[in-house]
């Protein structure tokens, strides 16, 4: 059995694309500004890098528990299964939050920012998806004739 189908890993890897582009971004934002500012830069910047990891690894245990309560095909369990491991998911991440703060001193609304990614990576996911199909069908279409037979 296989833990997640094709199309959920594909979606996955597009959405985390959306996430770690988004947080790259506020990560070269806060390089930039915030030095001329007397806000310490490296705990910023350390707080988006554990925002973005906890916002793929909340993804995959999403999309995990999704599938699983879809393979059930019980309404009850699904419904029972989704919300128990979105309360798992919320307290791990406040767990986590606390360690990161307290163990790695890491600015804690970097981290929810960073976070935050999660919305971006969805809003980011249909552009993304585009241009790996153009790219895909470009590849594809590279080794035809425009007839549509294979060249040599």
């Amino acid at each position: 059995m296989e833990l997640l189908s094709r199309s959920t890993k594909r979606l996955l890897v597009e959405m985390s694309i959306g996430i770690i582009l988004y947080n790259l971004l506020l990560g070269v934002l806060a390089w930039v500004f915030l030095p001329r500012t007397s806000y310490p830069v490296w705990p910023v910047l350390w707080g988006l890098l554990a925002g973005a990891v906890g916002a793929v690894l909340m993804l995959i245990h999403m999309a995990v528990t999704t599938e699983r309560a879809l393979e059930s095909q019980n309404e009850s369990y699904a419904s029972k299964t989704t919300i128990v491991q979105s309360l798992i998911r919320k307290v791990v991440l406040v767990a986590a939050l606390m360690f990161c703060w307290r163990v790695f001193r890491v600015d804690l609304l970097a981290v929810v920012i960073g976070i935050m990614g999660m919305k971006a990576g969805a809003y980011l996911q249909p552009l993304i998806h585009k241009m790996f199909t153009k790219e895909e069908e470009m590849q594809a279409g590279a080794g035809k004739e425009e007839d549509g037979t294979e060249l040599p």
